[in-house]
């Protein structure tokens, strides 16, 4: 470990100390709650923290206070973006003034600007959450952090910022031309430091493309872990990234309204370690109310158990997993396939993977590509390429996934844009079925 890593690991644990411990005792409960699931203490505090947020839920919000008589978690309702945003006062916690709550905005995959109030609490545990999920990728306290997202235009004018004592090297998902990418990688290969990349799964994809295209050797830079956010991973990023840093990346699941919910076992690729710590998640039909049995498909429904500024119980994601139990009783996420509006189905309604998309790169290189469902039986491929694809093989193999009795047309663009959120949509359904 450098000195300046030592440095600042000391600084920031000391300003833990200043302000009352508050991160490490989130830390330490986190680490036990996660790692010992199955002992007593953790089971009666985890339904010590779920009883809690219910009570407190009922007793401080005017949108929970008729639900006062429940008997379980089950008594409570769905909500969604849609619920929350419709009535935002009635969710905030009557125990909380506005000026000592935190407001995390978001544009969200649809566009729609979404809000939610957390207590400074809330905060420290996302903090706690992302030092123990970062320490199980290879991530330590004060290592170099290359931060692949979407940056508010301020940040490049502020060199001795926070950016300077966390140690993050911030990098816009909107400055990845060649010419971007080519100095990043020197700048890379410059520094020897322990270091690690976060960032979108679209972001790394550019990264490798560019790589491939110039026939570029591995990267010799030290990286100690690789960490995906906000996209579902992809075989050409996890293949990729491996060939080139050396390390192989995982999928971390989170959003900004909750925080970190779970992320790949780095022994266990696919298994996702689900955060009981600090979330009670239920996974439901896709169309119906009703809980799915463990190994099925269905909605992603999240009770978070440590905001308190605005209670949100059996929160619809809009995302799609798959939970399973392990040999050892453990429960965890098998699959996460990205939100209800991203998934695709066949001509017969049934859904297909929608990595099926990546069956596109045996036929050229492409600087980007999308599937759009459009239709029950409309399918749109885009592809920003040079060199046009044996067509007829491609709509042969395709029609093989979607049906015989699909409808599929091959669009050549010149850019696939990025969303407002900084990401690429590489699969998308404006059918919505």
């Amino acid at each position: 470990m450098s000195l300046s890593q030592v440095f600042r690991r000391k600084i920031f644990w000391f300003f833990d100390i200043l302000k009352g411990n508050d991160i490490k005792k989130h830390f330490e409960d986190i680490k036990e709650l996660i790692e010992n699931p199955h002992i007593q203490s953790s089971i009666d505090k985890k339904e010590e923290y779920l009883q809690k947020i219910l009570q407190h839920a009922v007793s401080t919000t005017w949108f929970y206070q008729k639900y006062s008589g429940y008997v379980s978690i089950a008594d409570f309702p769905v909500i969604n973006k849609n619920v929350i945003r419709d009535n935002f006062e009635e969710f905030r916690s009557s125990k909380y003034k506005l000026k000592d709550c935190v407001e995390i905005s978001t544009s969200g995959s649809t566009g729609a600007p979404f809000s939610v109030l957390q207590n400074k609490s809330k905060r420290c545990r996302n903090t706690g959450d992302n030092l123990y999920f970062s320490s199980k990728s290879g991530y330590e306290i004060g290592q170099k952090l290359v931060y692949i997202k979407i940056w508010s235009e301020n940040y490049k004018h502020n060199p001795l910022s926070r950016f300077w004592w966390q140690n993050i090297y911030p990098k816009s998902v909107f400055d990845l031309s060649d010419k971007e990418i080519n100095s990043l990688i020197k700048k890379l290969r410059r520094n020897t430091s322990k270091k690690s990349f976060l960032g979108y799964t679209s972001a790394f994809t550019t990264i490798c493309q560019y790589l491939d295209k110039i026939k570029a050797s591995p990267i010799e830079s030290n990286v100690q872990s690789i960490i995906t956010m906000s996209e579902s991973m992809n075989d050409y990023v996890r293949i990729s990234m491996k060939k080139y840093f050396g390390i192989e990346p995982i999928s971390r699941y989170s959003n900004n309204e909750n925080g970190i919910l779970a992320q790949e076992d780095r022994n266990a690729p696919s298994k996702f370690v689900i955060n009981s710590a600090s979330y009670f998640i239920e996974i439901f039909e896709l169309d119906k109310e009703i809980p799915v049995l463990p190994g099925n498909k269905g909605r992603i429904i999240v009770t978070d158990l440590h905001n308190y500024a605005m209670p949100l119980i059996r929160y619809d994601t809009g995302d799609i997993g798959t939970m399973d139990v392990d040999e050892s009783n453990t429960s965890y996420l098998s699959s996460v396939a990205g939100r209800k509006l991203d998934l695709i189905y066949n001509t017969k309604g049934e859904i297909i993977p929608s990595h099926v998309s990546y069956k596109l790169c045996k036929y050229g290189d492409y600087k980007q590509f999308q599937l759009i469902q459009y239709g029950k039986k409309d399918y749109t491929i885009k592809l920003n390429t040079d060199k046009k694809v044996d067509e007829p093989t491609v709509l042969q193999e395709f029609k093989g996934y979607f049906g015989d009795d699909a409808n599929i047309d091959i669009q050549y663009v010149d850019e696939i844009p990025l969303l407002s959120s900084g990401k690429r949509k590489e699969v998308t359904n404006t059918y919505h079925i």
